[in-house]
């Protein structure tokens, strides 16, 4: 397993700006550029990662090191596959921290909305290290709990190829396969000629994480329609 600690990223500000519909010019917007300035201060960025050699693929699993991952849709992205990164990022227990001490509703949505921004930034710097570190010019990725077809549970498969996980960046998974600090995320890389978002299968309408228009026809390739 590779750590990197102290992950270096830029907040993307218009885009929590979008999230939050706030115009840049309101006085809305100058309290969230305090709590951005706050947050950026607490952040502990770190990311653990392994790059790993499929060994089989069957109709519906896929088995690495051993390890059984089962999703029709894991399985058909990485049919032209060999090599993958399972990951965990995280921007650390700190920001828990500071979630539970803001009293103010506002404030603590606020909060919430810019750690979420932070931690898909945070993901997209893990991503272009292992584009340069392995040169590989595209990469897509999947999470588990965030399609039906690879439920959360599949979270302790992937724990279990990483390896001691919270023991190198402090990222823990509970019994209900949830990541504490709540503030990581989990998955898998894989190379691609395509972009590949979740999103694409996901019909869930008026999610503010939304990264691609659902895409009927892309769900009944993958056979979860």
């Amino acid at each position: 397993m590779q750590i990197l600690n102290s992950v270096a990223f830029e907040m993307n500000a218009q885009e929590i700006q979008r999230r939050l519909g706030i115009s840049a010019d309101s006085e809305d917007w100058h309290n969230v550029q305090e709590i951005m300035q706050e947050m950026n201060k607490t952040i502990q960025a770190q990311a653990a990662y392994k790059p790993c050699y499929i060994q089989q693929k069957k109709n519906e699993t896929v088995t690495i090191e051993n390890i059984n991952f089962s999703s029709k849709v894991l399985r058909k992205n990485l049919e032209e596959v060999q090599i993958i990164f399972p990951f965990v990022v995280s921007l650390g227990k700190n920001v828990d921290e500071m979630l539970k001490k803001k009293d103010d509703f506002i404030q603590q949505y606020y909060l919430d909305t810019i750690a979420n921004v932070a931690l898909q930034d945070l993901l997209q710097s893990l991503c272009a290290h292992l584009q340069s570190e392995y040169n590989i010019e595209q990469l897509s990725y999947m999470s588990p709990g965030s399609l039906q077809d690879w439920p959360i549970e599949q979270q302790r498969p992937l724990f279990m190829l990483l390896g001691n996980v919270e023991g190198e960046i402090g990222v823990r998974l509970a019994p209900s396969m949830l990541m504490h600090p709540s503030k990581s995320e989990s998955g898998m890389f894989f190379p691609t000629e395509v972009t590949f978002f979740n999103c694409q299968l996901c019909p869930h309408a008026n999610c503010p994480s939304r990264k691609a228009a659902y895409d009927e026809e892309k769900a009944r390739e993958y056979g979860v329609l």
